[in-house]
This record gives structure tokens, C-alpha cells and sequence, in this order.
């Protein structure tokens, strides 16, 4: 995986994210949603100090949710 700039205008996390919704193969969408956490974790690494992007972290809380649920729904994940 490429190394996720920690600029304010990162968008890789909403395009990875993006991809792995779409993906209908599911030995690829175990990689893309992987990859997807990953980007979202270190998003929130990035946004921690910073209060003011309450919004992205809201998109990035969403997102990490959608992302289980097509784990337990798609892939068939254990529910912990």
C-alpha cells in the first residue's frame, strides 16, 4: 500500500473506501476493505490533535462501520 500523505486534504482513505463498496470478488474485497482500514486508521491518526474536523471524522467513523457490516454481511466475519 502506498504511504498515505497526512496533509488536510487527504482523500486516499474515501477512495480506497469507495473501492472496496464496489468490489464483487470476494477474496479482492478482503484486501480492499484491509487496505481501507488501514488508510482510515491512519487518517484518524492524523486528525486526532485537530478538533476541527469534526465532519471527516464523523465520514471516517461511517465509513469504518459500513466496512464491518460488509465484513459480517458479505464475507461472512464472526460477529464479536
Amino acid at each position: 500500500m502506498e504511504n498515505l500523505s497526512l496533509d488536510g486534504n487527504n482523500l486516499e482513505w474515501k477512495k480506497m473506501f469507495q473501492e472496496a463498496l464496489v468490489e464483487v470478488n470476494p477474496q479482492k474485497l478482503k484486501e480492499k476493505i484491509a487496505e481501507s482500514e488501514a488508510a482510515i486508521f491512519q487518517r484518524l491518526q492524523a486528525l486526532q490533535p485537530a478538533s476541527d474536523n469534526v465532519e471527516e471524522l464523523r465520514a471516517l467513523q461511517d465509513a469504518s462501520n459500513a466496512l464491518l457490516v460488509l465484513k459480517r454481511e458479505v464475507l461472512k466475519f464472526p460477529d464479536w
